[in-house]
Parts: structure tokens; C-alpha cells; sequence
């Protein structure tokens, strides 16, 4: 019997494009204008420590710059960064100029499941801080209190599958208890390796794998 329910975000309750044709490229434009206003901010300078000791090096600003740079191009999952990326998202949320846009079937069946009292968490590789902003400044209000908790890279890796026995025990229900639901094959199999169980959800721009169980649609669950 599934007693709690573990999503993930893009290509699961978002599309997969917001994140990388909009969010990624915010990030990078406001870069360098965020380090410069922001360099001294003791929040900001724990957040390059953390760079530093991923490059092994101190930076400057213009070397912190191109390294982030460089990391949002390849997509790195890495705390560092997706901490940053979520101070300066947290601007272009507040501003207006950012909306996240939710699948309206996976906003009904989240209400539906909130309403039964089912505890729903989100598990992705943008920092908490980015979550909460997304859920805050979604395209159906301020949708946080849907959510009894929120995960990112500080709890694992989203491929690891220490990760989810964390998730677990954080949350005190056993693995097998739990569903996860992502787009991402890797993920699920590491999931389901910690005894979770898991569904894949095909959106658009998602591979199949047929190795997992596959929704097109949260409608589809019957929880």
C-alpha cells in the first residue's frame, strides 16, 4: 500500500522545456550582473566557497563567472550551483518576468491527494530554494502547502540509490511504501533498487523505458 508519494519535476509535473529553454538560459543572462551585486553577501560567498572547492582553486568574480557558466551549459548537478541558480531565479520569480508552468492534470491528482491526506514530497536536482520558489510562482498561485516536504543534491545524488533510503528514513515510512514517479530512467532505477516503487512518466521530449511501468498522463494514477 503506497503511503507517501515522491515527485520529480520537469517531465514528470513540468515540462521539460521550461526549465531548459527558459530557466537555464535566466540564469546565465543575469549571471554576472547577480556576482557583481552580490559578491560580498555572506549567503553568495558560502555558496563560491563551495565552487572553490569543486575546482580545487580560488576564483575571482570573472573566474567564478565562466565557471558557472560553464556548468550551466553542461548541466551540472551540482549543489554550488544550484544554489546560486536559485537566488537568482528567485529574483526573476518575484519580478514577474519567470511563471512555472504546471501540467494541469498533475496539479488535480496533487489536490486529489492532498485532500486524502496522502504526504507528497518533491525530490530534484534544483536546490529547495528554487523548488519553493517554482511551486510559490506556479501558474496556479502559491501551491507550496500541497507539499509536505522538498528534497535536493544535499540529501544524494538523484541516481544514487542511498539517496532514496535517505528519503525514507527522513520521512519514516519504509521504502516499499513509497512511489516515485520521474521521467528520468536512472533515477528509477535507483529507486526501485531502494525498494521504492516507481512509474515513469512519458511527457513530451521523454524516452520510454520499457523497464518501468509508464504514464502519459496523471490520470492514469489510481492511488
Amino acid at each position: 500500500m503506497i503511503k507517501a508519494i515522491v515527485l520529480d519535476i520537469e517531465g514528470t509535473i513540468a515540462p521539460l522545456t521550461f526549465v531548459k529553454e527558459v530557466m537555464f538560459p535566466y540564469s546565465r543572462e543575469k549571471l554576472r550582473e547577480f556576482l557583481e551585486k552580490n559578491w560580498n553577501n555572506p549567503e553568495i560567498k558560502k555558496i563560491i566557497e563551495e565552487a572553490q572547492k569543486e575546482v580545487a582553486r580560488n576564483l575571482s568574480l570573472e573566474e567564478a563567472v565562466k565557471v558557472f557558466e560553464k556548468w550551466i551549459e553542461e548541466d551540472r548537478k551540482i549543489t554550488p550551483l544550484k544554489e546560486l541558480q536559485g537566488y537568482i531565479w528567485e529574483d526573476g520569480f518575484k519580478s514577474g518576468q519567470l511563471r512555472a508552468p504546471i501540467y494541469e492534470d498533475a496539479y488535480k491528482k496533487i489536490k486529489e491527494w492532498k485532500e486524502k491526506n496522502i504526504p507528497i514530497y518533491i525530490y530534484s536536482s534544483g536546490s529547495v530554494k528554487a523548488q519553493k520558489l517554482f511551486f510559490t510562482y506556479s501558474t496556479y498561485g502559491d501551491i507550496t502547502g500541497m507539499f509536505s516536504g522538498f528534497f535536493d543534491t544535499k540529501i544524494g545524488n538523484k541516481k544514487d540509490e542511498s539517496s532514496y533510503r535517505k528519503i525514507a528514513q527522513e520521512i519514516g515510512i519504509k521504502p516499499e511504501e513509497i512511489l516515485f514517479i520521474s521521467d528520468n530512467p536512472d533515477e528509477l532505477k535507483a529507486a526501485k533498487s531502494a525498494g521504492f516503487e516507481v512509474i515513469q512518466s512519458v511527457r513530451e521530449g521523454v524516452k520510454p523505458s520499457l523497464e518501468f511501468k509508464q504514464i502519459k498522463t496523471f490520470e492514469e494514477l489510481e492511488i
